[in-house]
Protein backbone atom coordinates (compact mmCIF):
# COMPACT_ATOMS: atom_id res chain seq x y z
CA UNK A 1 0.00 0.00 0.00
CA UNK A 2 1.66 3.62 -1.35
CA UNK A 3 1.92 5.82 1.33
CA UNK A 4 0.71 9.92 0.15
CA UNK A 5 3.99 12.46 -0.07
CA UNK A 6 1.56 14.66 2.20
CA UNK A 7 1.45 11.43 5.18
CA UNK A 8 5.10 11.36 4.81
CA UNK A 9 6.08 14.79 5.27
CA UNK A 10 4.23 15.08 8.43
CA UNK A 11 5.65 11.76 9.96
CA UNK A 12 9.23 13.13 9.31
CA UNK A 13 8.12 16.72 10.95
CA UNK A 14 6.65 15.03 13.79
CA UNK A 15 9.84 13.00 14.77
CA UNK A 16 11.83 15.73 14.39
CA UNK A 17 9.52 17.33 16.70
CA UNK A 18 10.04 14.34 19.01
CA UNK A 19 14.04 14.06 18.82
CA UNK A 20 14.47 18.21 19.58
CA UNK A 21 12.03 18.54 22.34
CA UNK A 22 11.38 15.72 24.31
CA UNK A 23 15.10 15.27 25.14
CA UNK A 24 16.02 19.03 25.74
CA UNK A 25 13.18 18.53 29.02
CA UNK A 26 14.64 15.12 29.92
CA UNK A 27 17.89 16.52 29.70
CA UNK A 28 16.97 19.89 32.47
CA UNK A 29 14.56 17.74 34.22
CA UNK A 30 11.66 19.75 33.39
CA UNK A 31 8.00 18.85 33.52
CA UNK A 32 5.11 21.09 32.12
CA UNK A 33 2.74 21.88 34.40
CA UNK A 34 -0.22 23.75 33.60
CA UNK A 35 -2.14 25.66 36.53
CA UNK A 36 -5.58 27.60 36.54
CA UNK A 37 -5.48 29.16 39.87
CA UNK A 38 -2.75 31.13 41.52
CA UNK A 39 -0.65 28.52 43.54
CA UNK A 40 1.69 28.73 46.82
CA UNK A 41 0.14 31.26 47.94
CA UNK A 42 2.25 32.79 51.00
CA UNK A 43 0.95 35.01 54.19
CA UNK A 44 4.38 36.41 56.54
CA UNK A 45 3.53 38.20 59.28
CA UNK A 46 6.07 41.40 58.85
CA UNK A 47 5.36 43.53 62.01
CA UNK A 48 2.99 43.67 64.64
CA UNK A 49 0.12 44.90 62.32
CA UNK A 50 1.42 43.82 58.45
CA UNK A 51 1.02 40.90 56.57
CA UNK A 52 2.89 39.75 53.32
CA UNK A 53 1.40 37.61 50.81
CA UNK A 54 3.07 36.13 47.98
CA UNK A 55 1.82 33.68 45.03
CA UNK A 56 2.67 32.13 41.60
CA UNK A 57 0.62 33.25 38.59
CA UNK A 58 -1.82 30.83 36.93
CA UNK A 59 0.15 29.49 34.07
CA UNK A 60 -2.88 28.03 31.81
CA UNK A 61 -4.75 30.83 30.91
CA UNK A 62 -6.45 30.09 27.62
CA UNK A 63 -5.75 33.47 26.16
CA UNK A 64 -6.68 35.79 28.56
CA UNK A 65 -4.83 38.49 30.23
CA UNK A 66 -4.21 38.69 33.88
CA UNK A 67 -4.80 42.42 34.34
CA UNK A 68 -4.56 42.03 38.81
CA UNK A 69 -5.63 39.95 41.73
CA UNK A 70 -8.42 39.65 43.76
CA UNK A 71 -7.58 39.44 47.79
CA UNK A 72 -10.14 37.86 50.17
CA UNK A 73 -10.02 37.82 53.36
CA UNK A 74 -11.59 34.99 55.85
CA UNK A 75 -14.26 36.17 58.72
CA UNK A 76 -14.76 34.76 61.91
CA UNK A 77 -17.88 32.69 60.60
CA UNK A 78 -15.48 30.72 57.97
CA UNK A 79 -17.24 32.61 55.03
CA UNK A 80 -14.43 34.98 52.65
CA UNK A 81 -15.14 38.68 52.07
CA UNK A 82 -13.48 40.48 49.49
CA UNK A 83 -10.70 43.10 50.55
CA UNK A 84 -8.98 43.92 47.65
CA UNK A 85 -11.35 43.49 44.19
CA UNK A 86 -8.20 44.19 42.01
CA UNK A 87 -4.92 44.97 43.09
CA UNK A 88 -4.43 46.18 39.23
CA UNK A 89 -1.31 45.17 38.54
CA UNK A 90 0.79 41.66 37.76
CA UNK A 91 2.50 41.70 41.07
CA UNK A 92 2.54 38.60 42.78
CA UNK A 93 3.01 39.88 46.02
CA UNK A 94 0.35 42.25 48.23
CA UNK A 95 1.04 43.52 51.69
CA UNK A 96 -2.04 44.41 53.73
CA UNK A 97 -1.57 46.77 57.10
CA UNK A 98 -3.13 47.98 59.95
CA UNK A 99 -3.47 44.53 61.38
CA UNK A 100 -4.69 43.39 64.82
CA UNK A 101 -1.19 42.04 66.66
CA UNK A 102 -2.15 38.56 67.89
CA UNK A 103 -5.27 37.68 65.83
CA UNK A 104 -4.73 34.97 63.16
CA UNK A 105 -5.76 36.17 59.59
CA UNK A 106 -6.41 33.76 56.49
CA UNK A 107 -5.93 34.97 52.82
CA UNK A 108 -7.07 33.29 49.45
CA UNK A 109 -6.39 35.12 45.99
CA UNK A 110 -7.63 34.98 42.58
CA UNK A 111 -6.31 36.23 38.99
CA UNK A 112 -8.27 38.86 37.77
CA UNK A 113 -8.87 38.65 33.55
CA UNK A 114 -9.17 41.70 31.56
CA UNK A 115 -12.79 40.38 30.30
CA UNK A 116 -13.82 40.94 34.01
CA UNK A 117 -13.87 36.96 34.95
CA UNK A 118 -11.16 35.49 37.64
CA UNK A 119 -9.65 32.67 38.29
CA UNK A 120 -10.83 29.88 41.10
CA UNK A 121 -9.65 31.00 44.55
CA UNK A 122 -5.70 29.34 45.61
CA UNK A 123 -4.93 27.68 48.48
CA UNK A 124 -5.77 29.32 52.09
CA UNK A 125 -2.78 31.16 53.53
CA UNK A 126 -2.89 32.02 57.05
CA UNK A 127 -0.57 34.41 59.60
CA UNK A 128 -0.57 36.09 62.96
CA UNK A 129 1.32 39.17 63.56
CA UNK A 130 2.55 39.20 66.81
CA UNK A 131 5.27 41.87 68.76
CA UNK A 132 8.11 39.92 67.56
CA UNK A 133 6.89 39.67 64.14
CA UNK A 134 10.07 40.98 61.75
CA UNK A 135 10.57 40.68 58.28
CA UNK A 136 13.08 38.14 56.47
CA UNK A 137 16.51 39.26 55.20
CA UNK A 138 15.32 40.82 52.25
CA UNK A 139 16.57 38.90 48.83
CA UNK A 140 18.27 41.11 46.55
CA UNK A 141 17.02 41.48 42.81
CA UNK A 142 18.62 39.29 40.15
CA UNK A 143 20.30 40.44 37.47
CA UNK A 144 17.56 38.78 35.01
CA UNK A 145 14.96 41.35 36.64
CA UNK A 146 15.00 44.53 34.64
CA UNK A 147 10.91 45.54 35.07
CA UNK A 148 10.01 48.20 38.05
CA UNK A 149 7.39 48.48 40.71
CA UNK A 150 5.14 50.69 40.00
CA UNK A 151 2.58 52.19 43.14
CA UNK A 152 0.98 54.92 45.51
CA UNK A 153 2.59 55.68 48.41
CA UNK A 154 0.11 57.33 51.43
CA UNK A 155 1.30 58.16 54.49
CA UNK A 156 -1.01 58.09 58.10
CA UNK A 157 -1.76 61.66 57.34
CA UNK A 158 -3.43 60.84 53.70
CA UNK A 159 -1.47 62.56 51.52
CA UNK A 160 -0.99 60.20 48.57
CA UNK A 161 2.48 60.04 46.25
CA UNK A 162 1.09 58.88 43.23
CA UNK A 163 2.79 56.83 40.79
CA UNK A 164 6.18 55.97 42.53
CA UNK A 165 8.30 53.87 40.45
CA UNK A 166 10.57 52.30 42.35
CA UNK A 167 13.86 49.19 41.27
CA UNK A 168 12.98 46.32 42.67
CA UNK A 169 15.35 46.24 45.10
CA UNK A 170 14.14 49.58 46.80
CA UNK A 171 10.61 48.57 46.35
CA UNK A 172 11.38 45.41 48.24
CA UNK A 173 13.32 47.52 51.22
CA UNK A 174 10.05 50.21 51.34
CA UNK A 175 7.68 47.12 52.82
CA UNK A 176 9.98 46.63 55.80
CA UNK A 177 11.05 50.09 56.04
CA UNK A 178 8.15 51.90 56.39
CA UNK A 179 5.85 53.18 58.89
CA UNK A 180 3.48 50.43 59.78
CA UNK A 181 0.58 53.07 58.70
CA UNK A 182 1.23 53.95 55.40
CA UNK A 183 -0.30 52.21 52.76
CA UNK A 184 1.22 50.98 49.85
CA UNK A 185 -1.79 50.43 46.81
CA UNK A 186 -2.17 50.11 43.56
CA UNK A 187 1.14 47.94 42.68
CA UNK A 188 1.92 46.60 38.85
CA UNK A 189 5.36 45.79 37.07
CA UNK A 190 6.32 48.61 34.92
CA UNK A 191 9.05 48.78 32.23
CA UNK A 192 9.43 52.29 33.06
CA UNK A 193 12.31 54.23 34.33
CA UNK A 194 12.69 55.03 37.88
CA UNK A 195 11.33 58.52 39.25
CA UNK A 196 11.92 57.95 43.26
CA UNK A 197 14.79 55.75 45.39
CA UNK A 198 13.66 54.50 48.87
CA UNK A 199 15.59 57.55 50.30
CA UNK A 200 13.04 59.93 48.95
CA UNK A 201 10.14 58.00 49.74
CA UNK A 202 10.96 57.46 53.32
CA UNK A 203 11.43 60.92 53.33
CA UNK A 204 8.05 62.08 52.14
CA UNK A 205 6.69 59.54 54.35
CA UNK A 206 8.51 61.38 57.60
CA UNK A 207 7.51 64.33 56.82
CA UNK A 208 3.46 63.52 56.35
CA UNK A 209 3.35 61.04 59.74
CA UNK A 210 -0.18 62.36 61.62
CA UNK A 211 -0.35 62.07 65.02
CA UNK A 212 -0.43 58.28 66.40
CA UNK A 213 -3.59 58.69 68.58
CA UNK A 214 -6.05 59.10 65.19
CA UNK A 215 -7.08 56.96 62.30
CA UNK A 216 -5.47 57.32 59.38
CA UNK A 217 -4.86 57.33 56.62
CA UNK A 218 -7.99 56.64 55.90
CA UNK A 219 -8.63 55.80 51.64
CA UNK A 220 -11.99 56.14 50.03
CA UNK A 221 -11.91 53.93 46.59
CA UNK A 222 -15.44 53.87 44.27
CA UNK A 223 -17.15 50.72 44.40
CA UNK A 224 -19.83 51.20 41.88
CA UNK A 225 -21.61 54.10 40.48
CA UNK A 226 -23.89 54.47 43.95
CA UNK A 227 -20.99 52.90 46.77
CA UNK A 228 -17.82 54.05 47.90
CA UNK A 229 -15.80 51.98 50.49
CA UNK A 230 -14.06 53.69 53.20
CA UNK A 231 -10.53 51.66 55.17
CA UNK A 232 -8.84 53.33 57.52
CA UNK A 233 -5.78 52.10 59.90
CA UNK A 234 -6.64 52.11 63.56
CA UNK A 235 -4.92 54.90 66.06
CA UNK A 236 -1.26 53.03 67.38
CA UNK A 237 -1.58 54.64 70.27
CA UNK A 238 -5.07 54.84 72.89
CA UNK A 239 -3.47 54.63 76.28
CA UNK A 240 -5.05 51.81 77.29
CA UNK A 241 -8.93 52.46 76.15
CA UNK A 242 -10.44 50.33 74.20
CA UNK A 243 -11.78 51.08 69.98
CA UNK A 244 -15.98 50.12 70.68
CA UNK A 245 -16.37 51.51 67.00
CA UNK A 246 -15.91 54.63 64.82
CA UNK A 247 -17.66 57.38 63.69
CA UNK A 248 -18.74 58.49 60.18
CA UNK A 249 -19.19 62.07 58.76
CA UNK A 250 -19.90 63.22 55.34
CA UNK A 251 -17.92 66.96 54.35
CA UNK A 252 -21.08 68.76 53.00
CA UNK A 253 -19.02 71.97 52.72
CA UNK A 254 -16.07 73.36 54.26
CA UNK A 255 -16.62 73.30 58.10
CA UNK A 256 -20.04 71.56 57.65
CA UNK A 257 -19.80 67.83 58.34
CA UNK A 258 -23.06 65.40 58.94
CA UNK A 259 -22.70 62.49 60.82
CA UNK A 260 -23.86 59.66 58.78
CA UNK A 261 -22.84 56.85 61.35
CA UNK A 262 -22.50 58.08 64.89
CA UNK A 263 -20.93 54.64 66.33
CA UNK A 264 -20.33 51.52 63.76
CA UNK A 265 -20.73 49.72 67.25
CA UNK A 266 -17.41 47.10 66.28
CA UNK A 267 -13.88 48.29 65.75
CA UNK A 268 -13.98 46.63 61.62
CA UNK A 269 -11.86 49.27 59.96
CA UNK A 270 -14.36 49.35 56.91
CA UNK A 271 -17.15 50.69 55.85
CA UNK A 272 -19.67 51.22 52.86
CA UNK A 273 -21.45 54.11 52.15
CA UNK A 274 -24.58 53.80 49.71
CA UNK A 275 -26.61 54.79 48.00
CA UNK A 276 -25.02 57.80 46.43
CA UNK A 277 -25.31 59.44 43.02
CA UNK A 278 -23.18 58.66 39.72
CA UNK A 279 -20.61 61.11 39.23
CA UNK A 280 -21.00 63.42 42.48
CA UNK A 281 -17.63 63.99 44.81
CA UNK A 282 -17.46 62.82 48.15
CA UNK A 283 -15.28 63.83 51.14
CA UNK A 284 -15.63 61.49 54.19
CA UNK A 285 -13.32 61.56 57.87
CA UNK A 286 -13.56 58.86 60.54
CA UNK A 287 -13.28 59.25 64.26
CA UNK A 288 -12.45 56.62 67.05
CA UNK A 289 -14.77 56.27 69.71
CA UNK A 290 -13.29 54.35 72.87
CA UNK A 291 -15.43 52.35 75.99
CA UNK A 292 -15.24 55.64 77.94
CA UNK A 293 -17.32 57.47 75.58
CA UNK A 294 -14.12 59.55 74.58
CA UNK A 295 -13.29 60.51 70.89
CA UNK A 296 -10.23 60.66 69.03
CA UNK A 297 -9.76 63.48 67.05
CA UNK A 298 -10.55 63.16 63.22
CA UNK A 299 -8.70 61.38 60.62
CA UNK A 300 -7.93 62.83 57.48
CA UNK A 301 -10.38 63.93 54.71
CA UNK A 302 -10.67 61.09 52.00
CA UNK A 303 -12.68 62.18 48.70
CA UNK A 304 -13.54 60.34 45.72
CA UNK A 305 -16.02 60.58 42.62
CA UNK A 306 -18.48 58.40 42.15
CA UNK A 307 -18.25 56.22 38.59
CA UNK A 308 -20.70 58.00 35.69
CA UNK A 309 -23.35 55.83 34.40
CA UNK A 310 -24.69 55.66 30.76
CA UNK A 311 -27.61 56.85 30.57
CA UNK A 312 -30.41 54.11 29.91
CA UNK A 313 -32.32 54.76 26.21
CA UNK A 314 -35.96 56.22 25.95
CA UNK A 315 -38.99 55.52 24.36
CA UNK A 316 -38.70 57.81 22.33
CA UNK A 317 -36.43 60.93 20.86
CA UNK A 318 -38.30 63.70 23.01
CA UNK A 319 -38.10 61.74 26.33
CA UNK A 320 -34.23 61.10 26.17
CA UNK A 321 -34.03 64.67 25.27
CA UNK A 322 -35.82 65.78 28.33
CA UNK A 323 -34.16 63.29 30.34
CA UNK A 324 -30.41 64.84 29.14
CA UNK A 325 -31.68 68.21 30.10
CA UNK A 326 -32.76 67.27 33.34
CA UNK A 327 -29.68 65.47 34.14
CA UNK A 328 -27.54 68.37 33.02
CA UNK A 329 -28.66 70.62 35.36
CA UNK A 330 -29.50 68.03 38.37
CA UNK A 331 -28.21 69.08 41.57
CA UNK A 332 -26.00 66.87 43.58
CA UNK A 333 -28.03 64.88 46.45
CA UNK A 334 -26.33 63.96 49.69
CA UNK A 335 -25.64 61.21 50.94
CA UNK A 336 -28.88 59.21 53.19
CA UNK A 337 -28.74 58.42 57.16
CA UNK A 338 -28.95 55.23 58.28
CA UNK A 339 -32.76 54.53 58.07
CA UNK A 340 -34.93 51.96 59.85
CA UNK A 341 -37.08 49.20 57.74
CA UNK A 342 -39.64 47.36 58.75
CA UNK A 343 -43.30 45.89 58.30
CA UNK A 344 -46.16 46.92 60.88
CA UNK A 345 -48.91 44.99 61.19
CA UNK A 346 -52.00 46.30 62.68
CA UNK A 347 -54.38 44.54 65.58
CA UNK A 348 -56.88 43.36 62.37
CA UNK A 349 -53.69 41.45 60.81
CA UNK A 350 -53.23 44.16 58.02
CA UNK A 351 -49.93 44.43 57.15
CA UNK A 352 -48.15 47.76 55.98
CA UNK A 353 -44.88 46.26 54.35
CA UNK A 354 -41.75 48.23 53.74
CA UNK A 355 -41.98 51.00 56.23
CA UNK A 356 -39.15 53.30 56.59
CA UNK A 357 -38.71 55.62 59.09
CA UNK A 358 -36.39 57.98 60.59
CA UNK A 359 -34.44 56.62 63.75
CA UNK A 360 -36.39 59.14 65.96
CA UNK A 361 -39.51 58.00 64.88
CA UNK A 362 -39.25 54.35 64.89
CA UNK A 363 -37.84 55.01 68.43
CA UNK A 364 -41.13 56.78 69.96
CA UNK A 365 -42.91 54.55 67.84
CA UNK A 366 -41.96 50.89 69.95
CA UNK A 367 -43.18 53.29 72.70
CA UNK A 368 -46.83 55.00 72.18
CA UNK A 369 -47.86 52.02 69.55
CA UNK A 370 -50.74 49.94 70.34
CA UNK A 371 -49.66 46.75 71.84
CA UNK A 372 -51.43 44.44 69.60
CA UNK A 373 -49.70 45.68 66.88
CA UNK A 374 -46.87 43.89 65.77
CA UNK A 375 -43.22 45.46 64.66
CA UNK A 376 -41.64 42.66 62.35
CA UNK A 377 -38.42 42.30 59.91
CA UNK A 378 -36.50 44.88 61.13
CA UNK A 379 -32.93 46.53 59.83
CA UNK A 380 -30.86 48.98 59.26
CA UNK A 381 -31.58 50.64 55.56
CA UNK A 382 -30.33 54.01 53.53
CA UNK A 383 -33.67 54.00 51.73
CA UNK A 384 -35.44 57.39 51.85
CA UNK A 385 -37.64 57.85 54.71
CA UNK A 386 -41.39 56.20 53.12
CA UNK A 387 -43.89 57.01 56.10
CA UNK A 388 -43.73 59.30 59.44
CA UNK A 389 -45.18 58.43 63.55
CA UNK A 390 -48.05 60.33 62.66
CA UNK A 391 -49.50 58.42 59.52
CA UNK A 392 -48.40 54.93 61.38
CA UNK A 393 -50.20 56.06 64.54
CA UNK A 394 -53.46 56.46 61.86
CA UNK A 395 -52.72 53.36 60.08
CA UNK A 396 -52.54 51.42 63.33
CA UNK A 397 -56.44 53.23 64.40
CA UNK A 398 -57.66 52.34 61.07
CA UNK A 399 -56.61 48.53 61.39
CA UNK A 400 -57.48 48.36 64.96
CA UNK A 401 -60.83 46.48 65.81
CA UNK A 402 -63.62 48.37 67.37
CA UNK A 403 -65.14 46.60 70.23
CA UNK A 404 -68.75 46.35 69.21
CA UNK A 405 -71.44 47.69 71.86
CA UNK A 406 -73.39 46.13 73.91
CA UNK A 407 -77.14 45.56 72.81
CA UNK A 408 -79.61 46.76 75.40
CA UNK A 409 -81.90 44.82 77.10
CA UNK A 410 -85.23 45.36 75.95
CA UNK A 411 -87.97 44.02 77.86
CA UNK A 412 -91.09 42.80 75.64
CA UNK A 413 -94.35 42.10 77.14
CA UNK A 414 -95.63 38.71 76.63
CA UNK A 415 -98.10 38.11 74.27
CA UNK A 416 -101.92 38.65 75.73
CA UNK A 417 -104.15 35.42 75.48
CA UNK A 418 -107.01 35.25 73.64
CA UNK A 419 -109.04 35.99 76.82
CA UNK A 420 -107.16 39.13 77.37
CA UNK A 421 -104.93 38.19 80.26
CA UNK A 422 -100.83 37.66 80.30
CA UNK A 423 -99.28 33.58 80.73
CA UNK A 424 -98.24 33.64 84.20
CA UNK A 425 -95.93 31.12 83.04
CA UNK A 426 -93.96 33.02 80.83
CA UNK A 427 -94.20 36.08 82.97
CA UNK A 428 -92.15 34.25 85.71
CA UNK A 429 -89.63 32.17 83.26
CA UNK A 430 -88.96 36.35 82.11
CA UNK A 431 -88.15 37.56 85.03
CA UNK A 432 -86.26 34.59 86.46
CA UNK A 433 -83.87 34.62 83.60
CA UNK A 434 -83.00 38.58 83.67
CA UNK A 435 -82.72 37.83 87.58
CA UNK A 436 -79.84 35.21 86.86
CA UNK A 437 -78.32 37.30 83.67
CA UNK A 438 -77.93 40.34 86.29
CA UNK A 439 -76.64 37.98 88.89
CA UNK A 440 -73.79 36.29 86.38
CA UNK A 441 -72.82 39.74 84.92
CA UNK A 442 -72.08 40.90 88.69
CA UNK A 443 -69.77 38.18 89.60
CA UNK A 444 -68.09 38.06 86.48
CA UNK A 445 -67.31 41.84 86.61
CA UNK A 446 -66.24 41.49 90.17
CA UNK A 447 -64.34 38.31 89.20
CA UNK A 448 -62.38 40.34 86.43
CA UNK A 449 -61.75 43.42 89.07
CA UNK A 450 -59.56 41.13 91.68
CA UNK A 451 -55.54 41.11 91.37
CA UNK A 452 -56.50 36.71 90.74
CA UNK A 453 -58.23 37.22 87.38
CA UNK A 454 -55.39 39.74 86.46
CA UNK A 455 -52.83 37.23 87.42
CA UNK A 456 -54.49 34.28 85.36
CA UNK A 457 -55.21 36.99 82.56
CA UNK A 458 -51.30 37.93 81.91
CA UNK A 459 -48.60 36.17 83.62
CA UNK A 460 -45.26 37.40 82.98
CA UNK A 461 -42.50 35.01 82.16
CA UNK A 462 -38.58 36.57 81.81
CA UNK A 463 -35.34 35.76 82.88
CA UNK A 464 -32.75 38.14 83.67
CA UNK A 465 -29.03 37.56 83.93
CA UNK A 466 -25.75 39.91 84.13
CA UNK A 467 -22.95 40.67 81.75
CA UNK A 468 -19.87 42.89 81.53
CA UNK A 469 -18.96 44.71 78.17
CA UNK A 470 -16.07 46.90 77.84
CA UNK A 471 -15.91 46.96 81.79
CA UNK A 472 -19.31 47.78 82.19
CA UNK A 473 -22.04 45.74 84.11
CA UNK A 474 -25.38 45.10 81.49
CA UNK A 475 -28.46 43.38 82.60
CA UNK A 476 -30.29 41.48 79.77
CA UNK A 477 -34.17 40.27 80.03
CA UNK A 478 -34.86 37.52 78.08
CA UNK A 479 -39.37 37.71 77.68
CA UNK A 480 -40.73 33.76 76.92
CA UNK A 481 -44.09 34.81 78.30
CA UNK A 482 -46.67 37.72 76.78
CA UNK A 483 -45.53 41.13 75.59
CA UNK A 484 -43.90 43.24 78.79
CA UNK A 485 -45.90 46.63 78.20
CA UNK A 486 -44.33 49.90 78.94
CA UNK A 487 -41.58 47.97 80.53
CA UNK A 488 -38.84 49.94 82.62
CA UNK A 489 -35.25 48.96 84.34
CA UNK A 490 -34.60 50.80 87.66
CA UNK A 491 -30.92 50.02 89.00
CA UNK A 492 -31.39 51.32 92.69
CA UNK A 493 -33.71 54.66 91.72
CA UNK A 494 -32.14 55.41 88.27
CA UNK A 495 -33.45 54.40 85.46
CA UNK A 496 -31.44 52.58 82.89
CA UNK A 497 -30.84 53.69 79.20
CA UNK A 498 -31.65 50.52 76.33
CA UNK A 499 -28.99 49.63 74.80
CA UNK A 500 -30.51 49.54 70.92
CA UNK A 501 -32.28 52.78 71.60
CA UNK A 502 -30.23 54.48 73.55
CA UNK A 503 -33.27 55.86 75.28
CA UNK A 504 -34.34 55.55 79.29
CA UNK A 505 -38.16 55.70 78.21
CA UNK A 506 -40.57 52.85 78.81
CA UNK A 507 -40.62 50.67 75.76
CA UNK A 508 -42.30 47.31 75.10
CA UNK A 509 -40.42 43.78 75.36
CA UNK A 510 -42.05 41.91 72.95
CA UNK A 511 -42.42 37.51 73.25
CA UNK A 512 -39.70 35.67 72.52
CA UNK A 513 -37.30 38.99 72.48
CA UNK A 514 -34.28 39.84 74.38
CA UNK A 515 -33.43 43.28 75.51
CA UNK A 516 -30.75 44.66 77.35
CA UNK A 517 -29.87 47.53 79.31
CA UNK A 518 -26.86 48.98 80.53
CA UNK A 519 -25.59 50.00 84.31
CA UNK A 520 -24.92 53.15 85.53
CA UNK A 521 -21.01 53.58 86.31
CA UNK A 522 -21.48 54.84 89.48
CA UNK A 523 -22.86 51.15 90.40
CA UNK A 524 -19.42 49.49 90.01
CA UNK A 525 -18.12 47.73 92.89
CA UNK A 526 -21.72 48.22 94.39
CA UNK A 527 -24.71 45.38 94.59
CA UNK A 528 -27.22 47.86 92.95
CA UNK A 529 -31.25 46.53 93.71
CA UNK A 530 -32.45 46.01 90.17
CA UNK A 531 -36.08 46.56 89.12
CA UNK A 532 -38.86 45.43 86.35
CA UNK A 533 -41.73 47.65 86.34
CA UNK A 534 -44.62 48.28 84.16
CA UNK A 535 -45.69 51.48 84.81
CA UNK A 536 -46.06 51.95 88.94
CA UNK A 537 -46.25 47.86 89.13
CA UNK A 538 -42.71 46.35 90.24
CA UNK A 539 -42.91 42.81 88.12
CA UNK A 540 -39.36 41.49 90.07
CA UNK A 541 -36.66 42.94 92.11
CA UNK A 542 -33.62 41.24 92.61
CA UNK A 543 -29.72 42.11 94.01
CA UNK A 544 -27.18 42.44 91.11
CA UNK A 545 -24.64 39.61 92.60
CA UNK A 546 -27.55 37.56 93.04
CA UNK A 547 -28.25 37.45 89.20
CA UNK A 548 -26.96 34.59 87.05
CA UNK A 549 -24.37 35.45 84.69
CA UNK A 550 -25.31 35.44 80.69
Amino acid sequence: MNKSPNFLIIAILVAIGVILIIPSYLAEGKTVTLTTTPTDLVATPVSPSQIDLSWNAPTQNYGKTIVGYKIEERLSSGAYYTLVDNTGGTLTTYSITGLKTGTTYTYKVSAVYSDDTSTDQSNPASATPTLTSAPTEPTPPSAEQTSNVKFDFTPSDGTSLVGVILSQGDYVQVLYQKDPRSVISNIASTGQATNNNLKSVLAYQNAHLSDDTVPGPLIATVFSPTQIKLWWVAPQQNYGKVIIGYQIEWKRAPGDYILIDDNTHNSTTRYSVYPLTPGNTYTYRVSAIYNDHTRSNPSNEATTTTFVTQQQPSQNTQSSSNTSSLSSHETPTSPQVINVKFDFTGADGTTLSGVVLSQNDYQQLLVIKDPRSIISNVGQTYNTVNNSLAGLIKYQAIHTPQTTPETPYNYTLPPTSAAGGTSINTLITNVATSVIAIGAVGIITWFVRTKIAKRIVKEYAFTMEKYIENGNHHVRIRNSGPTIEYCTILCDKETCIWIDTNLDKPRHVFEGSISAVKLPNETKNTNPLISVKVGEKVLRKIRLDEMAHG
